[in-house]
């Protein structure tokens, strides 16, 4: 375990180290993740995110990283429009420049290393994004007292079915 966090790594020299590494980013670090917060988050005390992740190789003999992220992002209800804590827990597996035929044959994703290094924060950003909810609702249906969630049943009941004609045309033999 390092004390400080770096942004990039020689990967291929952290490989053979088994290098693991745990600590924290600041959310303010991770610029294309806070474009898609709302505004008001982010003059909250400063929020972070704990990174802890390895550099391995896999059966296939290609450099990856593993790890887990956890933090909890502020976002906007798209019911009532308020503010939504979530948190999240993300595990990620990548493999490090494999090749095609590899990638194809694989279950796991793949990034590319620019001159051997891989930038952390850029693979943390990413998969925050991608585990990111497009569509953040409270599990409270009833957070907009004007949100229609789905009707009763006493309304289904209600209405006539189109089909009862057909019920009185009905013959047993």
């Amino acid at each position: 375990m390092r004390d400080k966090l770096r942004r990039r790594y020689q990967f291929q020299k952290e490989v053979t180290r088994n290098g693991y590494f745990e600590d924290d980013i600041a959310l303010s670090d991770l610029v294309r993740l806070g474009e898609l917060l709302p505004p008001e988050s982010n003059n909250e005390d400063e929020r972070r995110i704990v990174v802890k992740f390895e550099f391995v190789r896999n059966e296939y003999d290609i450099p990856m990283i593993t790890g887990q992220l956890e933090t909890s992002l502020e976002l906007e209800c798209q019911r009532c429009l308020k503010p939504l804590e979530m948190p999240l827990q993300l595990d990620f597996r990548l493999m490090i420049d494999a090749d095609d035929e590899v990638v194809r044959d694989s279950s796991v994703d793949t990034i590319y290393s620019e001159n051997g290094y891989i930038d952390i924060f850029e693979v943390v950003e990413d998969e925050l994004i991608l585990g990111t909810p497009l569509v953040a609702l409270h599990e409270d249906t009833g957070c907009n007292e004007h949100w229609r969630a789905t009707t009763s049943e006493s309304e289904v009941d209600a209405k006539d079915n189109p089909f009862a004609v057909l019920q009185q045309l009905k013959t047993t033999d």
